[in-house]
């Protein structure tokens, strides 16, 4: 049996070139919020790219050639790699709670895939974030 998410990543646009992110019951704002939104959204528009639909011109349309059934190609959304060598706690935590253009948002979405992997991990950068004096919650 499948359950929902209790918790998931929670983005909103702000029309400034920066984004509101929630997850963890941490916020996260700026441009590298912005830049992660867009980049999850075109890889789930790239899902829907004709060279990853389905062929549909045969005459059963959910059948490949060997009989086998066809089914959309999903693995550039939900593969998940764990990074070769995790960030430290502190330097994830710091990380999450920038609001700087300098954030590379691909770290900090490598940091926060890790958290969703990784429960000691997720709670050592938590209490990080939760005792940080730049913390803005």
């Amino acid at each position: 049996m499948t359950f929902a998410q209790d918790d998931f990543l929670k983005l909103l646009m702000c029309g400034d070139g920066t984004a509101l992110g929630f997850r963890f019951g941490v916020p996260f704002y700026g441009k590298w919020v912005w830049e992660l939104k867009d980049h999850i959204d075109r890889m789930f528009m790239d899902l829907f790219d004709v060279e990853n639909l389905p062929d549909h011109s045969k005459s059963d349309p959910g059948e490949k050639e060997d009989g086998s059934e066809e089914e959309y190609d999903t693995s550039q959304y939900d593969t998940y790699e764990a990074a070769k060598e995790q960030m430290k706690a502190e330097d994830a935590g710091k990380l999450l709670l920038r609001r700087d253009d300098g954030v590379n948002f691909h770290m900090a979405w490598s940091v926060i895939r890790e958290m969703m992997a990784d429960e000691k991990y997720k709670e050592e950068v938590l209490s990080i974030v939760r005792h940080s004096p730049d913390s803005w919650w």
